[in-house]
This record gives C-alpha cells, structure tokens and sequence, in this order.
C-alpha cells in the first residue's frame, strides 16, 4: 500500500510540474547533430494490463559528448517496438549513434 501510494505521488509529481520541463530538454536534445540512443530491460511488478514477468523497456537518449548543452532523457515503454524511437525522435535531423538494433532504423 505505501509502495503503490509513493508510485503514485512520484506520477503525479512528473505530470503536474515536470512534463513542461522534459518538453523542453526533449526539443533541446533533438535540436543536436549527433544523439546516441540505447535501451535496457526492467521488470515492473504491478503494471496495469502486464504480468510481472513481461519485460518492460527504458530507452535512453542522449546528446553527444562534445554538446555545449548536454542532455540525457530516459523514456519508459512497455516494449521494444522501433515506433517508440520514431515517435520520441520525431523532428530530429542528424546523426544517430545506436548499437544496430533495427528499430532505430
């Protein structure tokens, strides 16, 4: 009950004072030449619709190490789908720099 109740304040927080914010570093990340992008798995216990069991993804995107501004976001996904990095990489023009892996093509 607490974990579910500190989960919740932690979504509400985001929602209510930070989606602006992460707006912002998103158009200026995607403002960049060069961005490297990669994904990892976790594992989210109590996720509407999910077994526990189903793996779940954090995509990471970042500027590239020479940026005057530099920017590193994590965007959670339920899956590895190439439409979550074409949707959260929408506007960028440039260079990518990724592992291969064909859903950033």
């Amino acid at each position: 009950m607490c974990q579910q109740t500190m989960a919740n304040w932690v979504i509400a927080t985001h929602e209510r004072w930070f989606e602006d914010f992460f707006q912002r570093l998103r158009s200026e990340l995607l403002s960049n030449e060069i961005l490297h992008a990669d994904e990892t798995t976790l594992t989210v216990l109590r996720e509407d619709g999910r077994k526990a069991t189903q793996k779940s993804y954090v995509w990471v995107y970042r500027t590239s190490g020479d940026s005057e501004r530099p920017v590193v976001l994590y965007d959670y996904q339920p899956s590895r789908t190439g439409e979550h990095a074409k949707a959260f990489l929408m506007g960028f023009s440039g260079f990518l720099h990724t592992d291969g892996y064909e859903a950033y093509h």
